[in-house]
């Protein structure tokens, strides 16, 4: 099972995670981290979802940052239970809470998966 440990990612990272879930907080916005770190065997077990076992794709790499503690996963909290509702009406007045959390990420300098070819809101990574 991948790790939801800040402490499992490298020390940038963490520093990172602990002022994002600052700034979401103060942005009234609940979370959760559901991935840090996770193993070779947790991403290939991933990857082969869509393909080669049954299920959706999520992943469209084999390795990724998670291996290495360079990025981060999140859940929007709605009545304290996580929620995967990641459509998004961009207007100027109403962001949807993933994209607010985008924003928030981007702003302490991290890469948002919301701005990858295949979108990918709840992730967070380091930027290069």
């Amino acid at each position: 099972m991948p790790s939801r440990k800040i402490e499992d990612l490298v020390p940038a990272m963490q520093l990172r995670a602990l002022r994002f879930a600052g700034a979401m907080a103060s942005a009234g916005i609940p979370f959760m981290f559901t991935c840090t770190r996770r193993s070779i065997a947790e991403q290939l077990e991933l990857y082969a979802q869509g393909r080669t076992k049954p299920g959706p794709k999520v992943t469209w790499v084999q390795h990724s940052k998670h291996q290495d503690g360079l990025a981060f996963d999140i859940a929007i909290l709605k009545n304290g239970k996580p929620t995967w509702e990641t459509k998004v009406d961009v207007n100027e007045d109403d962001l949807a809470d993933y994209e607010q959390a985008g924003i928030i990420g981007e702003s302490l300098g991290l890469r948002w998966g919301g701005r990858f070819k295949t979108r990918d809101l709840p992730h967070f990574e380091l930027a290069p």
